[in-house]
């Protein structure tokens, strides 16, 4: 896995992921390069992420397996957990 294309949260929820086995996803935020092509948003959809159009900020929530493949991918340029929102 890329961590260099991890924040710092997200690389520590991952560690802590490989020490639990009941670890749960996570919610991410994944920086593109560009504007997904046609085939790079056939490779987000396998990960069930909607990657359309312009955007190069897509949401995910991602195995730690999922992340480890994002990460590898050269048209990714960062993934970062996504913040938790409190009761409002």
């Amino acid at each position: 896995m890329d961590y260099g294309k991890l924040d710092a949260a997200l690389a520590r929820a991952v560690d802590e992921e490989d020490r639990d086995a009941h670890a749960r996803d996570l919610d991410v935020l994944v920086h593109l390069g560009a504007p997904p092509t046609p085939d790079q948003r056939e490779r987000l959809l396998a990960f069930d992420i909607e990657g359309g159009g312009d955007r190069t900020d897509v949401t995910a929530t991602l195995s730690r397996h999922g992340i480890e493949a994002l990460a590898d991918l050269p048209w990714v340029r960062s993934i970062a957990l996504a913040a938790e929102r409190g009761p409002m």
